[in-house]
């Protein structure tokens, strides 16, 4: 298959996501049927944009709002000798996060608690941007690690993750064929 029939294709299967969230037809294909990707942006992050933007405005016709759960981002270092992941999970506790690995994938999750006044007074919630709730996060592992020491530790609001490597040899193997 040719780029043009995959993109086709992924188009084809926008639409028919489409379809079955609104239940309305996509809406008709421009002149020009694919944006430009601007000079200034790396084409990975303007595809990214464009996604997150589907996904919000499908989340927004199936009536839930965007901003029920929350995404807490995430940063991946890889040295010789492990790798290391943070979580900035500001207003959870050790005990509302959880760790575990699953056919090589990172699976954290957890919940925020909504923020009630700090002092004990009567007061009346007008206006709040902090995002609470549950959420979930996977992180495909690279191959060479040794999950089975992983740790894991919660600091200041940031959970850090470390996985050494196995030091042996990659779990890469030829196998011929016979």
């Amino acid at each position: 298959m040719n780029e043009l029939e995959s993109i086709d294709n992924t188009i084809g299967q926008v639409e028919r996501l489409y379809r079955s969230v609104t239940g309305r037809e996509a809406p008709p294909i421009q002149e020009q049927p694919y944006a430009v990707i601007p000079p200034e942006k790396a084409p990975e992050e303007h595809v990214q944009e464009q996604v997150d933007r589907l996904v919000e405005t499908l989340i927004e016709f199936s009536g839930q709002s965007a901003l029920a759960g929350w995404k807490p981002p995430i940063s991946v270092w890889e040295g010789k000798g492990e790798v290391v992941i943070t979580v900035d999970l500001p207003g959870v506790t050790r005990d509302g996060v959880h760790v575990s690995i699953t056919r090589g994938m990172l699976d954290i999750s957890g919940a925020r608690p909504a923020r009630g006044s700090q002092d004990g007074s009567q007061v009346e919630l007008r206006y709040n941007e902090h995002i609470y709730g549950k959420f979930r996060r996977l992180i495909p592992l690279p191959l060479g690690l040794a999950t089975d020491r992983l740790q894991a530790q919660m600091r200041s609001g940031v959970l850090e993750i470390r996985v050494p490597r196995t030091g042996g040899a990659p779990d890469v193997k030829s196998v011929p064929v016979g």
